[in-house]
């Protein structure tokens, strides 16, 4: 009797990748694997092939940039084979991303509810009626007041930390299983970090959704993270749960990592 219980696939499965620009190696050999609702964290200084990661995963590496080895699977999907279209239709509703400066990827003179409704439109028929009102349900579900307000808001209008915040509800109101994050806090001051990590853990607890953050952060990963992946001139140096790399790390580079940035407090 063939056995129907098959194992699903995980939700993102990054097998031995290399990763090049203009034909040079920038990453080395990475393997990564989330499952569904998981937060992995991926650390490491400016420079060590943190974003160029998850920009590879999303297939964002731009003209001169390529998987030269190794697959990158979503839910099965192999990401590096996908055509632009499937790839187009999987981001938003099954791949979303926060972005540095959230401000800085917005158009400045359209109102945030136009752009929200540009973004769904590009995936669902829904009237903007129909846009505003979900938009408003997260903004409830999120304890973010005013949300009439800020959804009439220009982007210039709102403050950086705000703005991010933002990002965080454009990504979300597609509902995406899978949510990078690249840098998400670190243009803010420490009490809106602490607000924005807060928010991205309640996305996960009400949606189920697996989130990526990227970040030099160690207190923000130590926060949220249930995987971290460590990562120092394009290698994955050291990789497990967050108890283990960020509490009792093997490596010397991670113990280093470790004990040189600032935490964000628990509350």
């Amino acid at each position: 009797m063939e056995n129907t219980n098959k194992i699903p696939p995980a939700l993102l499965d990054i097998k031995n990748v290399e990763i090049s620009y203009n034909g040079t190696p920038v990453v080395h050999d990475f393997t990564i694997k989330m499952e569904p609702g998981e937060i992995l964290g991926i650390v490491g200084e400016s420079g060590s092939g943190k974003s160029t990661v998850i920009k590879a995963a999303m297939g964002l590496l731009g003209r001169n940039g390529a998987v030269t080895r190794g697959d990158i699977f979503y839910k099965g999907v192999n990401v590096i084979d996908a055509a632009p279209e499937e790839l187009r239709r999987m981001h938003g509703p099954k791949m979303g991303m926060i972005f540095q400066n959230t401000a800085a990827s917005m158009c400045p003179i359209r109102t945030i509810e136009d752009q929200m409704y540009e973004s769904v439109l590009q995936h669902e028929n829904m009237k903007k009626t129909q846009v505003k009102e979900r938009a408003l349900e997260l903004f409830e579900k999120m304890k973010m007041p005013e949300g009439e307000k800020i959804l009439a808001s220009y982007p210039f209008e709102l403050s950086g930390g705000m703005n991010q915040r933002v990002g965080i509800m454009m990504a979300m109101i597609l509902k995406p299983d899978l949510l990078f994050a690249d840098e998400p806090t670190s243009a803010l001051d420490v009490t809106v970090q602490a607000q924005v990590v807060r928010e991205m853990i309640k996305m996960r607890d009400l949606f189920g959704t697996g989130i990526a953050i990227v970040t030099h952060n160690i207190g923000v990963v130590e926060h949220m993270a249930d995987k971290v992946a460590v990562m120092h001139q394009g290698h994955l140096e050291e990789y497990g749960t967050m108890t283990e790399v960020i509490h009792q790390p093997q490596k010397e580079y991670t113990k280093k990592l470790v004990g040189s940035v600032l935490r964000i407090n628990r509350g």
